[in-house]
């Protein structure tokens, strides 16, 4: 009987061998990622028997990565006993989102009535904060606004890049105020201490589901492009492991 060939050291493993390493090392890097998109389409498949196309989101954060919530601080001013805010184009009195919009420049309280001025428009409220009406460029002066005031007898008073301008009664017209003319202007400050509170409001009043972020889970954009890469390439990891655990069954002695 010859002798037996030493075996060399070094050798590369064979074709069995390397398929079981990479089945097993794929298997163990994507397990947490494979077990989040199955979950995940489980979830959509039965959301709607789950209510996700119902239940709102309630995630400050989250409402965050859709831009439901804006960036940024909030402006404030004080009309009477009216807190009014603007926030990104979305405006507020106290504590309620008005359904009007714009850049807000002031606002003042009348009796029994509040104007909010943006850059754009007047809107004018009840004492219960209710819509009453909208004064826009065709009912102002010019626009954008810059400022708006309240001087003697209740009179409006507004400020354009065309000058200053009085409002008359009813908001029906409009004329050049007088220089000497004493107005107390509405002034906008930064509202940190009320940011909490208004975060709050939008999300209290959000109409975002949650069907829309597990769907967005599932795709992975509700990270970005980083995950919606993150999922294709657990995708080409499923269907190499699952070609690996193929060849491996049929490479069985």
């Amino acid at each position: 009987m010859g002798k037996d060939r030493p075996r060399k050291k070094g050798r590369r493993p064979g074709p069995r061998k390397w398929h079981r390493q990479w089945h097993r090392y794929l298997g163990a890097v994507f397990a947490v990622p494979l077990l989040w998109l199955v979950v995940s389409g489980l979830l959509l498949q039965h959301g709607e028997r789950l209510g996700l196309t119902e239940r709102k989101v309630s995630s400050a954060w989250l409402l965050k990565r859709y831009n439901q919530i804006p960036q940024g601080i909030p402006k404030v001013t004080k009309a009477g006993r009216f807190l009014v805010a603007g926030w990104s184009g979305e405006l507020f009195v106290d504590d309620k989102l008005l359904e009007e919009s714009g850049v807000l420049v002031g606002a003042v309280a009348l009796p029994g009535e509040l104007a909010v001025a943006t850059e754009t428009d007047i809107f004018v409220y009840d004492s219960q904060g209710l819509y009453l009406d909208r004064l826009g460029e065709e009912s102002l002066p010019s626009v954008p606004l810059l400022r708006i005031g309240l001087g003697g007898s209740n009179q409006i008073h507004l400020e354009t890049d065309a000058g200053k301008f009085v409002l008359g009664e009813g908001f029906l017209d409009f004329e050049t105020a007088p220089p000497e003319a004493e107005v107390e202007w509405s002034v906008l400050k930064e509202g940190t201490e009320e940011l909490s509170s208004l975060e709050k409001v939008l999300v209290e009043g959000s109409e975002f589901t949650w069907s829309r972020v597990i769907t967005d889970l599932h795709s992975g954009s509700l990270l970005g492009k980083l995950g919606r890469f993150f999922v294709d390439l657990t995708g080409v990891a499923v269907i190499i492991v699952t070609v690996l655990g193929i060849r491996l069954l049929f490479r069985r002695k």
